[in-house]
């Protein structure tokens, strides 16, 4: 999920000041850190996952005063770099920054290398990424409630363009499909910037990609912004109405989180001294503000939290995706 350059040259944050660390932080965990960290990131360069993966490594190093050092490990929609995680010494030393698209896996891959909740221990969520389904023009629709017609009176005339088979942006328009009872025609690309070049481009007529991968395409007139994806509006995109409300769909809303996750089994001392590190490094002004730069949302919420969220989505998903016959091999 690819932000904009300007965000992307938005990532040197201020460094967090040093009253941020609190002597409560400095004597949880015995000696932990005493070495650098190791933030995977299961994805390439210049995504999602990568700028919120960066702007974690330098804030959280900021605080526990040791450098997180950032790996790159991409492939199978995240699955190689969060097994990587999984699977490292349970120390603390080790963290991946995922996105939801990690609970929709286990629903779309036959065979997954880890179990989310059995090998994984959720650390924090610390995101959201506003996230838009947009029209392009060739999309003769005025609105969401005529493209929703459409789709019921045409089934699979319209085309959406999805950055691939399975992703949260694909799913997340199979669920309106669902709701509205009407049928769109998925098409994937290889990332959210295909995608989103190929419906400015008019192959095709609909794309849902982060906000920050299309505000200046949307400002500019090439795109049509037509619903925020999110339960509620976005301060990031005012005026976007919510897909429930433009489509007439209520109920309907995905939340496109961001998280930091680490290998089951850390001790609980060393899990409490990530977390809070994690809090100080994005529920702050400072930390608000930096990711808001980057067209991210600060949404922390605490692994117990994060671990509900995960149950709940899986749930949700499950259903959407055998109803569409989703699956990767």
């Amino acid at each position: 999920m690819p932000f904009t350059r300007r965000a992307a040259l938005a990532l040197a944050a201020t460094p967090l000041a040093a009253s941020l660390a609190t002597p409560g932080l400095a004597q949880s965990g015995g000696d932990f850190p005493n070495r650098p960290l190791r933030m995977v990131i299961p994805f390439p360069p210049g995504g999602g996952s990568d700028i919120l993966g960066r702007l974690l490594a330098q804030r959280i190093g900021d605080v526990i005063g040791q450098p997180v050092v950032l790996e790159n490990r991409s492939g199978a929609g995240g699955n190689i770099g969060t097994d990587a995680v999984a699977k490292a010494p349970p120390d603390g030393y080790t963290l991946v920054t995922v996105f939801n698209t990690i609970v929709v896996n286990q629903f779309i891959f036959r065979s997954m290398p880890f179990d989310l909740k059995r090998d994984l221990a959720p650390v924090a969520r610390v995101a959201l990424a506003p996230t838009v389904i947009a029209g392009g023009p060739k999309l003769k629709a005025r609105d969401l409630a005529e493209v929703v017609a459409i789709t019921r009176t045409s089934p699979g005339l319209l085309n959406h363009g999805t950055p691939g088979l399975g992703t949260i942006t694909h799913v997340s328009a199979e669920l309106m499909d669902s709701m509205s009872g009407g049928k769109l025609t998925h098409v994937h690309y290889r990332g959210t910037g295909p995608a989103v070049t190929a419906c400015v481009a008019g192959e095709v007529e609909l794309v849902s990609a982060p906000w920050s991968a299309v505000e200046q395409l949307v400002k500019g007139g090439q795109l049509r912004a037509l619903g925020n994806l999110a339960a509620q509006d976005s301060p990031l995109m005012p005026g976007v109405p919510t897909v429930a409300e433009a489509a007439n769909l209520p109920g309907y809303a995905v939340d496109n989180w961001g998280a930091v996750l680490a290998p089951a089994g850390i001790p609980p001392a060393i899990l409490a001294r990530i977390a809070e590190a994690v809090r100080m490094a994005v529920d702050t002004p400072e930390g608000k503000a930096a990711m808001a730069a980057r067209g991210i949302e600060s949404a922390w919420a605490d692994g117990g939290t994060l671990a509900r969220i995960i149950e709940e989505e899986g749930v949700r998903w499950e259903p959407v995706i055998r109803r569409a016959d989703i699956r990767v091999e």
